[in-house]
């Protein structure tokens, strides 16, 4: 009689089936809407009326809220973030050192994809009256979006396969809330949080999957 196999290793970060063809399909968006994007189109005429509409709405606790929320898209303050809650993984031995890297990893992959990207497509952000908070970059993508939905989301990959469910479902919902943010504040319109947010889960679940084809330590 065959002995059972063993139980996957929990430090080891899983990956949703069909991985590839979610990265692709991401990729796909990416791309798309930045093309689109570039032009005068129904598409850009709907970002905009969405815009003016959460700029006319807003209270100012949800500007405030945003605020303070938007700061988890934040490349300085998601890693100052993750050195906290990894170092404790790490002193408490819950965690192996290679899984703790992921993350941060992916934070930087993505930070690095973002100039990139708004160089090539150049787009205008929404009229400066609507800014709740200073900048000066291009619209799309959303830097803030792409760079919360690869760290974050790799977070929760790994805190998923650990058992850390909840944690992981808070995970998702700062990238969410991180998107949506930008929008309140005026800053972005929503296909650049989309782009934002495909781009980043793209290089996020590809870190992810390169990291869980080797043994963790």
């Amino acid at each position: 009689m065959s002995e059972p196999a063993p139980a996957p290793a929990p430090d080891r970060p899983t990956v949703p089936v069909g991985s590839a063809a979610i990265v692709a399909a991401c990729l796909v968006v990416v791309v798309a809407l930045g093309f689109v994007v570039r032009g005068h189109n129904a598409i850009t005429d709907a970002d905009a009326d969405v815009v003016r509409w959460v700029a006319g709405w807003r209270p100012q606790w949800l500007i405030s809220v945003a605020k303070a929320v938007t700061l988890l898209g934040d490349g300085r303050a998601v890693i100052a973030l993750l050195v906290l809650l990894l170092g404790g993984l790490l002193a408490t031995h819950r965690m192996a050192w290679r899984s703790a890297l992921i993350a941060p990893l992916s934070l930087g992959l993505g930070a690095a994809l973002v100039p990139a990207l708004k160089n090539a497509v150049d787009r205008p952000r929404p009229p400066l009256s609507l800014h709740q908070v200073v900048e000066s970059t291009s619209g799309y993508p959303s830097g803030h979006s792409l760079q919360a939905a690869a760290a974050w989301l790799a977070l929760a990959l790994l805190l998923r396969a650990r058992g850390r469910q909840r944690a992981a479902i808070a995970c998702v919902a700062i990238v969410v809330a991180v998107g949506c943010s930008r929008v309140v504040l005026g800053v972005h319109s929503p296909t650049d949080v989309l782009g934002g947010w495909c781009a980043g889960t793209a290089v996020g679940l590809a870190v992810v999957w390169c990291a869980g084809r080797r043994r963790p330590v």
